[in-house]
């Protein structure tokens, strides 16, 4: 099946697209301060992940929940990524997931 996305009823302003981001201030302040990326997306055998890594470097991975909605993700990468860098960590939850369903 192809994707197509659904048609916007209206399109949102600047402003009400500034307040609607859920002030995620972490993802911001890792794009500002890394050449670094982040990848939503399948990581198999895991349907549903989150990835923010700079070069090779994995600083937070996350598995999405089967009734996680993405903006949920996006909260909860927002928020690993804001104890990442204060702790300097980091958090994988990819790789367990992995092991465990082998």
């Amino acid at each position: 099946m192809r994707w197509r996305p659904k048609p916007a009823l209206t399109k949102p302003s600047s402003t009400s697209a500034a307040a609607a981001d859920g002030g995620f201030e972490h993802i911001q302040a890792f794009f500002d301060e890394t050449h670094g990326q982040i990848t939503i997306g399948e990581i198999p055998p895991i349907r549903r992940a989150a990835l923010a890594a700079v070069g090779k470097n994995a600083r937070v991975a996350l598995v999405c929940g089967e009734t996680e909605s993405v903006a949920d993700l996006l909260h909860r990468l927002n928020a690993a990524l804001g104890r990442a860098a204060a702790e300097n960590i980091v958090i994988d939850e990819v790789l367990p997931e992995i092991k465990r369903r082998r």
